[in-house]
């Protein structure tokens, strides 16, 4: 009973504290009930971790109606690995980009965005936790209203432009995916994902061209919501600071909510039988896959800036995610969530590092790497720190997933392709780490500092860096924990 009530804690909490938000609205207020309840959040997943792991799968359903969203959950290996990542993400945000928020807003605008700031949380959790379909598509909508809610903070005639355009985008996608929940619940009579489940091999054997229909339309309505990485790359350009917050929520928060729907539909909707019965779809995402990684190698090689490198490392992740999925194997997928955790942690580093370059000197160049080294040097430790890791030296995140997939490939099937990619791969990350290397112990050519970070916010920006160090270094050193947990994660989501 007491792992229902904090569950359900977890769930309601940032919905009560978004309303608190807008209640007390004096100075630090809101932003202080935001960083409790990020922070209340975190420490209540990762109480009730050995427990969902140790159970497989925690649900409550009371069966009152179709939708029943104040009482009906469901939180298993994927749903938690996925919530802790997001809280994880959020927190970072938070305590990074509070002085680009805070310079953006006028104050009668802040307790608003901290508790839109907070609604979106609240949609994050209910897309994670969630067992109806109908209750999803609920989720999804509030979580696309908090999302584009997120932009009206900045000013910017652009990036404006941009939200209209998303805006657009985004309501085509919902409506598609509207009509495919709603042809899956009357074509089934139900809008529990268990119960749906029972019924979808049915349906691949007596009407096999309908479910291809509805899988396409669900497919095509997730990519246009949460991989919009147009979106992204149009963003990161933007001279204003608050684009930053703005391309981080995009790249590391929505693209982790769609990896998650994507698994979530491929292995407990749709299901082996009907996806993995024939090789035309495993043959298309190995194609997806291996053009997302040979155009992500190709943009690294000539990469300067970190901000772009960052993304396109994320980009270069993605693409071995999916070939994961299309390998379709155990230690595949066990190569997924290490390659899920390196795009969460390793790459989210590396792109608040670029912003903090792009603070103090009005570019994320590598060049201006020296002037860090020389002006701050706390702050340039935890990259150094980090470059090991980019490299994917033994015992470190990147290692663990290029190792599970290169033994998975290694069986002289078409899956070889797969090791030529993350050798290319491989090379060019060691070139990225040279690149590093020289530009943190020889002096480049230096253009004067424009911009000075104000002391006191220097306190923040070392949180946030240490934070994430501190969670890969303890990833890192229980390694063993850290693969027995993928492993249980892989095995759940294959049977």
């Amino acid at each position: 009973m007491n792992l229902i009530s904090n569950i359900y804690l977890i769930i309601f909490l940032p919905l009560i504290s978004s309303l608190c938000c807008l209640l007390f609205k004096k100075k630090r207020l809101p932003f202080l009930i935001a960083l409790g309840t990020v922070t209340s959040l975190l420490f209540l997943v990762i109480k009730i971790l050995p427990e969902i792991f140790h159970h497989k799968i925690i649900a409550n359903d009371f069966a009152l109606s179709a939708i029943s969203i104040a009482l009906e959950f469901k939180l298993d290996l994927l749903g938690i690995f996925f919530l802790l990542l997001v809280i994880f993400t959020k927190l970072i945000i938070l305590l990074y980009y509070r002085s680009d928020i805070n310079q953006t807003l006028i104050n009668s605008n802040t307790p608003v965005f901290y508790g839109v700031f907070l609604l979106h949380l609240f949609s994050v959790i209910g897309i994670f936790t969630t067992n109806n379909i109908l209750n999803l598509y609920l989720f999804i909508e509030i979580y696309s209203f908090a999302f584009l809610a997120n932009f009206a903070i900045t000013k910017d005639f652009n990036l404006s432009k941009l939200k209209f355009r998303y805006y657009c985008f985004l309501v085509t996608a919902k409506l598609i995916i509207l009509f495919a929940f709603l042809t899956i619940f009357l074509s089934c009579q139900e809008s529990s994902f268990d119960k749906i489940i029972t019924l979808i091999p049915i349906l691949s054997k007596t009407n096999w061209q309908f479910l291809a229909i509805i899988f396409t339309l669900i497919s095509l309505s997730i990519t246009a919501s949460f991989f919009p990485f147009w979106l992204y790359f149009k963003k990161i350009h933007s001279p204003q600071l608050i684009a930053d917050f703005l391309a981080f929520d995009t790249l590391f928060v929505k693209t982790n909510i769609g990896i998650y729907l994507v698994l979530r539909f491929i292995y407990f909707l749709f299901g082996q039988d009907f996806l993995f019965s024939t090789p035309i779809f495993p043959l298309a995402l190995g194609l997806i896959s291996l053009a997302l990684i040979f155009y992500s190698i190709f943009k690294l090689s000539n990469q300067k800036h970190l901000k772009s490198i960052a993304s396109y490392l994320c980009l270069n992740n993605f693409g071995f995610i999916i070939a994961a999925i299309a390998i379709n194997k155990i230690e595949a997928l066990q190569a997924a969530f290490f390659y899920i955790i390196n795009f969460s942690l390793i790459n989210i580093f590396i792109f608040i590092f670029a912003t903090f370059l792009k603070r103090n000197y009005q570019t994320s160049s590598i060049l201006k790497l020296a002037n860090v080294r020389k002006d701050h040097f706390l702050l340039i430790l935890p990259l150094k720190i980090i470059i090991f890791f980019i490299a994917g030296f033994p015992l470190t995140i990147l290692f663990l997933a290029n190792w599970h997939l290169a033994t998975i490939s290694l069986n002289f099937g078409p899956e070889l392709i797969f090791v030529i990619a993350l050798i290319f791969s491989i090379l060019v990350q060691m070139n990225l780490v040279t690149k590093l290397i020289k530009a943190f112990y020889f002096d480049q050519p230096q253009i004067k500092q424009t911009k000075q970070v104000e002391s006191k916010n220097h306190f923040l920006y070392l949180i946030s860096f240490w934070i994430i160090i501190i969670a890969i270094i303890y990833l890192s050193l229980g390694a063993n924990s850290l693969n027995e947990l993928t492993l249980q994660i892989a095995n759940y989501i294959i049977s």
